[in-house]
């Protein structure tokens, strides 16, 4: 009999843990010496959501594996407080990918698909958002304020304005 299923949200601190998941976004990251490791968020059937990160010494192992909005059951692995400079969800800790970490595809229905978590307008010029969290807005660009691209290697950085759509 296989063991029971975690949640997300009891995901705290434990490194022996199995948690049944949809993979809502992938992305990877390079850093300024050309090291590339992935970032993922994925959510459970009660729609919490953690990111995770594979590291680049592990990332052969699962970059050709892992594919947005497939559903599987992941074992193990470290859960550590998310530092992240930027969040991508509420949850306060991440999950690092170990050797020993392991990932069974399987269709699982009882877990949303990919979806968006919108936060208003009016909450973001009310203060009521984290200053270090990514968002989900619907809005229009209304005008590009400055882009900053002079350092090669570097992130570009664009200050625009938005506009609410409503």
């Amino acid at each position: 009999m296989s063991r029971k299923v975690d949640s997300v949200k009891d995901n705290d601190s434990k490194e022996t843990w199995r948690l049944a998941v949809r993979i809502m976004n992938v992305w990877s990251v390079v850093n300024n010496k050309g090291i590339e490791h992935l970032e993922m968020i994925v959510m459970d059937s009660l729609g919490d959501r953690i990111q995770v990160l594979i590291r680049h010494d592990h990332l052969l192992k699962w970059k050709e594996v892992i594919k947005e909005n497939m559903t599987c059951i992941i074992n193990n692995g470290s859960v550590y407080n998310n530092d992240f400079q930027w969040k991508v969800c509420d949850h306060s800790k991440k999950i690092v990918f170990l050797g020993a970490t392991t990932m069974n595809a399987i269709e699982l229905q009882n877990i949303p698909p990919k979806g968006y978590f919108f936060k208003d307008f009016g909450e973001i010029l009310q203060g009521k958002c984290k200053t270090d969290r990514l968002e989900d807005i619907i809005g229009v660009v209304s005008e590009i304020n400055h882009i900053q691209s002079n350092t090669p290697g570097k992130k570009v950085v664009v200050s625009v304005v938005l506009k609410d759509l409503k």
